[in-house]
């Protein structure tokens, strides 16, 4: 549900030493890739997506997270109500300012400003996220560098 960043180091060790007989790595797990650029995320099957695809295939199906999952982040939430003094809603907006990232938001609730230095996101920045736009999509870029887009790209789908 929140991402960790045990969860970010597997991801990065995996990633550096692939088995020899792997398979290429879907679009979905690239994504999750903590140092993936966005131009690598095209795969040539994306350019040969056509109109007449039926809408199921361009929504995959969601899994809820574990009871195990859900427990965490409940911990997590109910944790960093306490040491802030804060309310639900105001935690959470936190999290989704941050796509979700534990020690981002941590530290946004101490500073006011995320870790990396870039700005939060706003509902008006995950609208032009939506948009086939490349010319939106560059000023994202821009604005939270490539890293932080592809990251919310893949917050967004959960």
């Amino acid at each position: 549900m929140f991402n960790t960043s045990s969860e970010n180091e597997i991801s990065d060790l995996q990633e550096e030493n692939p088995a020899k007989d792997e398979e290429p790595k879907s679009p979905e797990k690239i994504a999750s890739s903590q140092k993936m650029e966005l131009k690598e995320l095209v795969t040539p099957e994306d350019s040969a997506i056509t109109e007449t695809q039926p809408q199921e295939e361009e929504n995959p199906v969601r899994t809820c997270p574990s009871p195990t999952e859900v427990a965490d982040a409940v911990k997590t939430v109910q944790h960093f109500m306490e040491e802030f003094s804060m309310d639900l809603s105001t935690v959470i907006q936190a999290f989704l300012k941050n796509s979700g990232e534990v020690e981002a938001t941590s530290y946004f609730l101490h500073n006011s400003q995320r870790l990396d230095g870039y700005p939060i996101w706003s509902r008006q920045d995950d609208l032009d996220l939506q948009k086939a736009d490349e010319n939106v999509r560059s000023k994202l870029i821009a604005k939270f560098g490539a890293q932080n887009v592809v990251k919310r790209v893949v917050f967004r789908k959960r």
